[in-house]
């Protein structure tokens, strides 16, 4: 098999440059579309007041869904709303959690499985928004290294029926919830030793390389670098799932102590979302999200407007994390989603 030695290297100056660079009340949300209603249980204008100066702590996986927080601090948006944003890279959606919960980071890059699994062992996190490209962009994709000798779905589920390929996965995340949904969408049910552990997305990238692991699940920009780079072939993806859980989460403590400091985060990702749709070729050649080798011909994908997770959405989250006994009993929609940002920044929106 040809094996790229480089990535490992790549994404070592990834993470180097990474390196450097109210209350829990809900506003009701359209089950139907997600979008926040008119209606609140509290006025917003309570919840953006003016920034506190102190900084907000950011937590972000190598993922391009990502990208937002860094065209805003590029742009100068959290210097122009006046909050202070410190990025802190993390590798694996265990350690993300890891550092939600000791307090190192105030806001997430997180997942709707993450936060329910916080929320049932007792960290008070809430959702603020669903974080993620437009239906035409893919996100997660199954691939196959150069070596597995599979190139096709069919060859993934016979692989997996006769147990001689697994799908490398971090489990009790959204990589599972994911790779179990795509496996289904292609008519297999996945049992548990078809899956094999490697939670560091990097090293998830750098196994199926190797050929150590015959399958893995990865998020973009690292789907493109596995196949286009490395020989690999992107099995399924995630373009056939209505609904993929990634999210921006924040401590309950922090909304509760720098609510203004939230507020002006999230207005400053949406100015960012906003400019990317408007001039998608000006942000290509950021050096963090976009490696170096896919950067001249990587199509920059469109976010998605400013909403938060449906009711019916994070239900069907919670059915599998119960389904597959990751917790014993439901999680109520309201101990899980906040939609009093989204709905400010709607408001602030309509009102200009």
């Amino acid at each position: 098999m040809r094996y790229l030695p480089s990535t490992f290297m790549l994404f070592t100056l990834i993470f180097t440059l990474l390196l450097t660079a109210c209350s829990p009340l809900l506003a009701p949300t359209n089950s139907a579309t997600g979008e926040v209603t008119e209606e609140t249980n509290e006025n917003t204008d309570e919840l953006c007041v003016a920034p506190s100066g102190q900084a907000l702590r950011i937590g972000v996986l190598p993922v391009l869904n990502t990208l937002p927080i860094f065209v805003a601090q590029q742009s100068g948006f959290y210097d122009q709303l006046g909050v202070t944003v410190e990025i802190i890279p993390v590798d694996s959606a265990r350690n993300r959690a890891i550092a939600q919960q000791a307090g190192e980071i105030d806001v997430a890059n997180s997942d709707a499985v993450g936060t329910v699994l916080q929320v049932n062992s007792g960290h008070d996190v809430k959702i603020v928004r669903h974080d993620t490209f437009t239906a035409e962009y893919r996100f997660f994709s199954i691939v196959a290294g150069a070596s597995s000798g599979i190139v096709s779905v069919e060859d993934l589920i016979s692989a997996l029926a006769t147990d001689d390929a697994q799908v490398a996965i971090s489990q009790n995340t959204i990589i599972e919830y994911l790779a179990t949904t795509m496996l289904r969408s292609a008519g297999y049910e996945p049992e548990a030793d078809d899956y094999i552990e490697v939670a560091a997305i990097p090293i998830r990238l750098e196994q199926i390389a190797q050929g150590t692991v015959a399958t893995g699940l990865l998020p973009e920009p690292l789907t493109t670098l596995a196949t286009e780079m490395q020989g690999g072939t992107a099995l399924i993806d995630d373009n056939g799932i209505d609904f993929i859980p990634v999210t921006l989460t924040v401590n309950q403590s922090t909304i509760d102590s720098q609510p203004g400091d939230v507020c002006a985060f999230l207005k400053a990702y949406e100015m960012a979302v906003q400019a990317i749709a408007a001039d998608p070729e000006a942000y290509r050649d950021n050096p963090i999200r976009i490696p170096e080798p896919l950067r001249p011909t990587y199509t920059i994908p469109q976010f998605e407007p400013p909403r938060v997770p449906t009711e019916s959405e994070m239900q069907g989250v919670v059915d599998w994390m119960i389904e597959s006994e990751l917790i014993g009993s439901q999680v109520d929609y309201e101990d899980l989603v906040d939609g009093r940002f989204m709905k400010a920044i709607l408001e602030d929106t309509v009102s200009k």
